[in-house]
């Protein structure tokens, strides 16, 4: 193999490991939405969304 293809490969690897990340994160945020918002009042549902959303830029900052 030529380090072309090494390289290459790696860099695949590298960015299908980055999509699964963020597909994780995604589907976490998802989740952790619907839960908190299953049978809450209406005027709760804006603080329960900014706290998700806080949650969420968290992760993106950890990544």
């Amino acid at each position: 193999m030529t380090t072309s293809r090494l390289l290459l490969g790696l860099l695949t690897t590298h960015a299908v490991a980055v999509l699964f990340s963020c597909t994780v994160t995604a589907a976490t945020v998802l989740v952790i939405t619907r839960q908190a918002l299953r049978g809450t009042r209406p005027q709760h549902r804006a603080a329960i969304l900014s706290s998700v959303a806080e949650i969420a830029r968290s992760l993106r900052r950890r990544q």
